[in-house]
């Protein structure tokens, strides 16, 4: 099963439901931006996953009226979702369930935080850039639609600002080491969110490398170099397995790292 990404609540995984449909194109491309929609329903997640199985459309994520979220496509992928072509290249879309209908299609608190806060995590963790005017946009930015709707377009700055709080939250954020956590001199560093040198350099070798090249071979579902996920997959192209392939740098890595024309 593929696996979905690694936010640090709940993310039902609907992904290979949907690829099923054949509704999403696999071919990953850098993303730069969020966009955030309306699914012109008060549909749950497997409502969604209904309306897409017959109707050619996909996002990557799905946040329902209680704020449970749900992922339907790799978010370096290619969803079926603005109705612009360098837009689903470039955007991660998150679909929002509606609390009324037309005309309003108010859309409940709890939803559209928790779509912010995701949002904000993928600035943080998948583009790396603060959210911003810029970056951050609802359905219409790319097409003549009125998605996400007039009450969004209201709320717009605390969506804006929910977004920010929450990059600012993870952005420094690592994950705390498990038990086979590798050993590394300055380790302290980074779970901190200091980097040190090693970790520096560990990160340049990365960009030099190719993170792309490292993350597509793994079918890592995060780009940047430094991530969890693209880290991981880093460290299984030098051949570390198991437990050793953790997303952490550690010793096992930076040795790896010394042989070479790794």
């Amino acid at each position: 099963m593929t696996a979905t990404i690694a936010y640090d609540r709940a993310v039902s995984n609907l992904i290979d439901e949907l690829s099923a449909t054949g509704h999403v194109t696999h071919k990953s491309y850098r993303k730069t931006s969020v966009t955030l929609h309306h699914n012109g329903a008060r549909l749950s997640h497997q409502g969604v996953l209904n309306v897409w199985k017959t109707r050619p459309a996909s996002a990557h994520f799905d946040v329902d009226a209680a704020g449970a979220v749900a992922q339907y496509v790799k978010v370096n992928e290619y969803a079926w979702a603005v109705g612009d072509t360098a837009g689903n290249q470039s955007t991660i879309s998150i679909e929002m369930a509606n609390e009324t209908l037309a005309p309003g299609w108010t859309i409940t608190e709890a939803t559209w935080k928790n779509a912010a806060r995701l949002a904000g995590w993928h600035f943080a963790k998948v583009i790396g850039e603060r959210p911003s005017r810029n970056n951050l946009f609802y359905h219409h930015h790319w097409s003549s639609t009125a998605c996400a709707g007039p009450y969004m377009d209201k709320i717009y700055d605390k969506v804006l600002a929910a977004a920010q709080e929450a990059y600012d939250h993870f952005k420094d954020s690592h994950p705390a080491p498990g038990p086979h956590t590798e050993p590394f001199p300055g380790a302290s560093f980074f779970q901190t969110g200091r980097k040190s040198p090693i970790v520096a350099a560990m990160h340049r070798r990365l960009v030099a490398e190719g993170c792309n090249r490292y993350q597509s071979s793994a079918n890592s579902d995060v780009w940047g170099p430094g991530d969890v996920n693209s880290y991981a997959a880093f460290q299984r192209k030098l051949g570390l397995a198991g437990d050793d392939a953790n997303g952490i740098p550690g010793k096992i890595s930076w040795d790896k790292l010394q042989v070479p024309n790794v």
